[in-house]
């Protein structure tokens, strides 16, 4: 009777909290506990390693499947050697990617406004269907691909001048339920998840960028005279393409910001590296992944401001060409390389993973 009584138990706030989720009336850290206490059904083994070499891995059978941004995946798939296990955006449709960050929580609103002016010519530019052949070949000279990978990769790519606030919530329940996150946007004196990232992601700086330019298509802001600027970004990375093509159409020039004298370029491995310069001071701003920008401002204090967006999706899993893998589920007992631990694409396999019952451990 004692033993059906602690089953009884065990059950009983098990159903309750079941029924408070599917009516809505608990909050967001507790439907993370709830996901957190569903039964793993296996597990997915992870490597760090950067983009570069997963192709190779991948072809020598060192790794079973990896997780990398554009064109890394559609390179892979153009040469034979893997195949599109799944689109990032099929496990989390338009998810927010890379932005644009400036170093510091406040001021320098000449940089910001000289920054997110260019970044919102460049996004008009890739959009603009009449500069596709020549965004192709910038695309090409940007990544070192050829034009069949770089044309594929962008069509599983986003280009957007600002991210969705409220998609960036997600993050921090998937780092909450991983393990990553070890400290609480509070910690920063946020009140909630959604005051942390009204201050993560200032949009300030955009709306007047538009507002001008919807009043004056000609509108330049400021120009940044007399200043070094490092601006760094992700090696090869397509999503970081409006600073390759801010750089080549002029649009940093025309603010004031001329590469070789008064901007400096400079290439990282991947987001958590990035996030690291920011840390000692190596830069004034730079793209990288919203994923290891919110960890390590949270976990580490690492002040920085987002000031526009880059891209939404852009990432997939990838497997051999010839491997048995058919799902998400296959992965079991696999080997996936991902570019750091705390980047977008590690999230994507993590959720990934969660939504098929299985957990993520380094190999």
């Amino acid at each position: 009777m004692k033993k059906r009584d602690y089953r009884l138990s065990k059950v009983i706030p098990a159903v309750l909290m079941v029924t408070l989720l599917l009516s809505g009336c608990i909050t967001q850290n507790q439907k993370d506990q709830v996901e957190a206490t569903k039964p793993e059904q296996g597990t997915i083994y992870y490597v760090q390693t950067s983009p570069a070499n997963m192709l190779q891995q991948l072809n020598t059978g060192e790794i079973d499947a990896f997780v990398a941004w554009e064109p890394n995946n559609a390179q892979a798939v153009r040469e034979g050697t893997g195949r599109y296990l799944m689109q990032s955006g099929e496990i989390a449709s338009e998810h927010p990617c890379c932005i644009l960050a400036l170093a510091g929580t406040e001021g320098d609103e000449d940089l910001a406004l000289a920054l997110a002016w260019a970044n919102v010519k460049s996004i008009k530019f890739i959009n603009d269907s009449n500069n596709q052949e020549k965004m192709l070949h910038y695309a090409m000279d940007f990544t070192g691909r050829d034009k069949e990978s770089v044309g594929e990769a962008l069509t599983y790519t986003k280009y957007v001048s600002f991210p969705d606030r409220e998609r960036l919530a997600d993050f921090l329940g998937a780092m909450r339920q991983n393990g990553t996150l070890v400290k609480e946007p509070a910690t920063l004196g946020y009140e909630s998840d959604t005051a942390f990232f009204q201050g993560f992601m200032n949009k300030e700086y955009m709306d007047k960028v538009n507002a001008e330019l919807e009043k004056d298509p000609s509108w330049t802001p400021p120009s940044i005279n007399g200043r070094q600027i490092t601006l760094g970004y992700i090696n090869q990375d397509l999503h970081h393409l409006p600073m390759f093509i801010a750089v080549q159409e002029g649009y940093y020039e025309a603010v004031g910001l001329v590469v070789g004298q008064n901007l400096q370029l400079k290439g990282y491995a991947n987001g958590v590296a990035v996030m690291e310069a920011f840390k000692v001071k190596e830069l004034n701003a730079s793209y990288l992944g919203v994923a290891p920008a919110v960890l390590k401002q949270i976990n580490d204090g690492i002040a920085l401001q987002g000031i526009a967006g880059a891209n939404d999706e852009g990432s997939a899993i990838v497997v051999a060409k010839d491997s048995d893998i058919r799902s998400i589920s296959d992965l079991k007992d696999k080997t996936v390389a991902i570019p750091g631990l705390g980047t977008v694409q590690s999230y994507i396999l993590d959720l990934a993973a969660r939504n098929n019952g299985m957990k993520l451990q380094a190999k």
